[in-house]
């Protein structure tokens, strides 16, 4: 019984060892894991004194506009040995096959059109290798961005395919004049109202006084281009693997739907004879939704032509909620670039110009040094960039595109039920699907 004894403990004493041995090896191994870890984040800064780097920036505006706008706002924020030539051509699909057909090779390019076409040719590089190398802080830049750019990655990794120019953003424009005629108080400076709260009030606003029919509220044109409302929900309209068509299952389409449909169900809000009439730059319409320089683009920009108008923070589904996906046309890496560092340094320098606050950055037109800045004086201007955009989805779908939820919303105006309205614009989708498939 002894020797038996003798023989299990000498037994658990051997395993013990062994476990102790490998415990200590795991342990080793983790370790050298994380110094080979350690060491592979180890950050580069770039040599400004190193030899001189020609940077070539697809850029589509033409050589005035490339210098006005890019190279005058990053000469003092480049390395000193790295200098910008302008390929002047839009990355749409045919003049990026006519430039490569050419031999010509950007190191950049300024996605104004998307990545699709630069994925199709094999031209797009994600950005989080050079990141990392460099030490860029990605928190510095909009939230929603960001996690906007990683959600269009192709390949569905999540990959950050750039870096942002200037963010559109949004806010809610009133016209005091018109809120005065109705006895209305103007909205909160700073809280922003839900959307139902904007519905009571364009209910309370739409209706004839002096002779002039007066509209309660504007979505976009003829509430045509009305997509900022359902932008806060940040959600997809089909599946990104499958392009299946989702609308009839998502409660958040139908809560936007509802809320359309009950703006159309204003007396007298909408006329279908006047979609393509700006009813708020016409000074008849006492609300609108847009981006901050609608007040130079939209409005005239006559300082004294729109004393009278201001605005207010955006509206949101529910108090504390999230604004709409907020987005900014990214420049890219060429994959093909002979100079991808270079260009990297070129596109970090816009991103962290354009990323300043837009209320005292110098190459902003709000700002007061800025010559447009008379049009903006005394307006309202922090509520456009005091708000969190909503994040989207971990991918976003190429497929929505075929989705034409807006151009069909004045359906709903024709007495069409919110129910047969998703099941026909499923359908018309799913055709439009399933024909880009078989292209």
């Amino acid at each position: 019984m002894w020797r038996k004894l003798g023989l299990s403990v000498l037994y658990f004493f051997c395993v013990g060892m062994i476990l102790t041995a490998c415990s200590d090896a795991t342990e080793s191994g983790k370790e050298q894991d994380e110094a080979t870890t350690k060491k592979e984040i180890v950050t580069e800064v770039w040599n400004e004194n190193g030899e001189p780097v020609t940077v070539k920036v697809m850029y589509p505006w033409g050589e005035d506009a490339f210098e006005e706008h890019v190279v005058k706002v990053i000469e003092d924020e480049i390395p000193k040995n790295i200098t910008l030539e302008c390929i002047c051509i839009p990355a749409q699909l045919e003049p990026l096959q006519e430039m490569n057909a050419q031999g010509t090779i950007p190191d950049i390019i300024l996605a104004q059109w998307g990545i699709d076409p630069l994925y199709e040719l094999e031209m797009f590089e994600p950005v989080d290798d050079y990141v990392e190398k460099y030490g860029v802080d990605i928190s510095e830049f909009d939230e929603s961005v960001i996690a906007t750019y990683r959600a269009m990655d192709p390949e569905g990794k999540g990959q950050l395919i750039g870096l942002p120019t200037l963010v559109d953003t949004a806010g809610l424009f009133y016209n005091k004049e018109i809120f005065d005629i109705f006895g209305v108080p103007y909205p909160d400076p700073e809280r922003p109202m839900t959307w139902e709260e904007v519905r009571e009030l364009a209910a309370k606003m739409t209706g004839q006084r002096n002779g002039v029919d007066y509209r309660g509220f504007e979505l976009g044109l003829g509430i045509k281009d009305a997509s900022l409302p359902l932008k806060e929900f940040g959600i997809n309209l089909t599946d990104p693997e499958t392009g299946e068509v989702l609308i009839t299952d998502s409660p958040e389409v139908r809560q936007y739907l509802e809320f359309i449909q009950q703006l159309y169900n204003i007396p007298g809000l909408y006329d279908p004879e006047a979609e393509d009439t700006d009813k708020f730059a016409e000074k008849t319409a006492a609300m609108t939704v847009s981006w901050p320089a609608y007040f130079r683009w939209g409005l005239g920009g006559v300082p004294e032509d729109i004393k009278m108008i201001d605005a207010a923070p955006i509206p949101v589904w529910e108090e504390g909620g999230k604004g709409p996906l907020n987005y900014s046309h990214p420049y890219v890496l060429n994959k093909y670039g002979e100079n991808k560092d270079a260009g990297f340094q070129v596109i970090l320098a816009i991103a962290k110009v354009y990323n300043r606050d837009p209320l005292t950055n110098p190459y902003s037109e709000f700002s007061e040094t800025h010559e447009n800045y008379p049009i903006y004086e005394g307006k309202n201007m922090k509520v456009f960039w005091n708000y969190d955009g909503a994040l989207p989805p971990s991918r976003l779908s190429k497929w929505d595109e075929y989705v034409n939820l807006g151009e069909d919303l004045h359906k709903l105006s024709e007495g069409l039920d919110i129910n047969e309205f998703l099941r026909i614009l499923k359908e018309e989708s799913e055709i439009k699907i399933e024909e880009e498939k078989l292209e």
